[in-house]
């Protein structure tokens, strides 16, 4: 395998950086960021193995990070809840009515949506979700 599992998550970032009210979706965030809400995009888990006679199959499991700087529980859940289901939908319809992501990737299983409480990121306290893309698969040829 090349650079598929780059090339797929250069498309699910560019996807999610369209979803109306995302401020940033960068492919590889910096460590320092300053406009929020932002999406931070990274591999979580993988299984890598051989598919048929010339080919390879890797099942990914992808984590975005939707975080926003911490003010108060209230005003931001009111920020962030829309994207429970906007972020999902962009990334659905690329797989039922789209272009699979550019053709990166067969398909994948579902999206697990978890709530992040409390992290920092830079020094920065911020809340936000993850929505892990489960068992991504793309498919190369060997």
């Amino acid at each position: 395998m090349a650079n598929e599992f780059v090339n797929a998550k250069i498309a699910i970032m560019a996807v999610v950086a369209g979803v109306s009210g995302i401020a940033q979706a960068p492919t590889n965030p910096n460590d320092t960021q300053n406009v929020y809400p932002f999406v931070a995009g990274y591999l979580s888990t993988a299984n890598v193995g051989g598919g048929a006679i010339g080919t390879n199959k890797a099942l990914y499991n992808i984590s975005l990070d939707l975080l926003t700087k911490m003010n108060d529980l209230a005003s931001d859940l009111a920020l962030l809840d829309p994207f429970i289901d906007s972020i999902p939908a962009a990334l659905e319809v690329e797989i039922t009515t789209g272009d699979r992501f550019g053709a990166t990737i067969s398909t994948f299983d579902s999206i697990t949506i978890q709530f992040i409480p409390g992290v920092e990121y830079d020094g920065v306290p911020c809340r936000g979700y993850r929505f892990i893309l489960n068992n991504v698969k793309i498919l190369s040829n060997t």
